[in-house]
């Protein structure tokens, strides 16, 4: 029973400088207390007089203060260290590596944590991008999609979380705001588009976005929401591009191909034909 005590004590997360000191603090206190009992029990076997208890324990606060709290600070510097490095490790594998932005991988688990009363999927496409590699190569095609991630997280950062979910596709968690508030943010967004130069003043490089924008009924999954944003994000693409759709109330599971779900909440997300051919 006073192991699992000992145990619980100590292994209570570090996570922050003020945990490094209560830990400390909480290892001197356990171990001031097992090395006073230790030197009672001396006394009481082998008693000298009060003196010589009154020294004991003396001697007894003065190593425990001098040698029980510094290693207990180091040890939970060491941890908070480790906490830290965990967590930086958790966010590189949900961080897009090219853009900065989070990455498919993470969209499916913010969706499923957002308050479900007020979810709001914006999916952006570059249109005809592959030109601009066919043309300027693809390290002209990176920077560009670097420039293009940034303008799409100054125009809707201030929404929600934005994702890269595919080469040319960005996805936006919205919340606390209407599809209609979402929709003229967008249209903005999209206006800045058609009047930015991508390139350099040298080799100019001009691109327009189209989206897609769905509102997540409470009770739908994150493969439905998904699947009638993209939906309305191909009507924006097969309708002239450079514009906005909105999606109805999604009704379908997934992402279908004849009798497979290929974008499910239970499985990775894999490209499907509909968006492989996008442009």
């Amino acid at each position: 029973m006073y192991v699992e005590i000992l145990r619980t004590l100590l292994n209570r997360p570090v996570q922050s400088e003020r945990d490094v000191k209560i830990f400390a603090l909480r290892l001197a206190v356990i171990c001031f207390i097992l090395a006073m009992v230790a030197d009672s029990a001396m006394q009481l076997l082998a008693f000298h007089g009060w003196l010589n208890l009154l020294r004991g324990w003396v001697i007894t606060i003065f190593v425990t203060a001098l040698v029980a709290y510094p290693v207990g600070f180091y040890v939970g510097t060491t941890r908070l260290e480790h906490y830290r490095t965990k967590i930086k490790l958790i966010e590189q594998s949900l961080a897009d590596s090219l853009t900065g932005l989070r990455n498919r991988a993470s969209l499916p688990i913010d969706f499923d944590a957002a308050s479900e009363s007020d979810r709001i999927l914006i999916l952006l496409s570059l249109d005809r991008f592959k030109t601009v590699n066919d043309r300027y190569g693809h390290v002209v095609g990176d920077r560009v999609l670097i420039r293009a991630a940034r303008l799409i997280a100054e125009e809707l950062a201030n929404l929600g979380h934005i994702y890269r979910t595919d080469g040319t596709e960005f996805t936006v968690l919205a919340s606390h705001c209407t599809v209609a508030e979402a929709k003229t943010q967008v249209l903005a967004l999209l206006a800045r588009f058609e009047s930015t130069n991508f390139g350099t003043l040298e080799k100019s490089v001009c691109l327009t976005a189209s989206a897609g924008i769905v509102e997540a009924p409470v009770g739908s999954t994150f493969a439905q929401a998904f699947a009638a944003a993209d939906a309305a994000l191909e009507a924006a693409k097969t309708s002239g591009r450079s514009r906005v759709c909105l999606a109805s109330e999604p009704t379908t599971v997934g992402i279908v191909e004849g009798e497979e779900v290929v974008w499910s909440s239970d499985t990775p997300p894999l490209p499907h034909r509909g968006s492989a051919g996008r442009s």
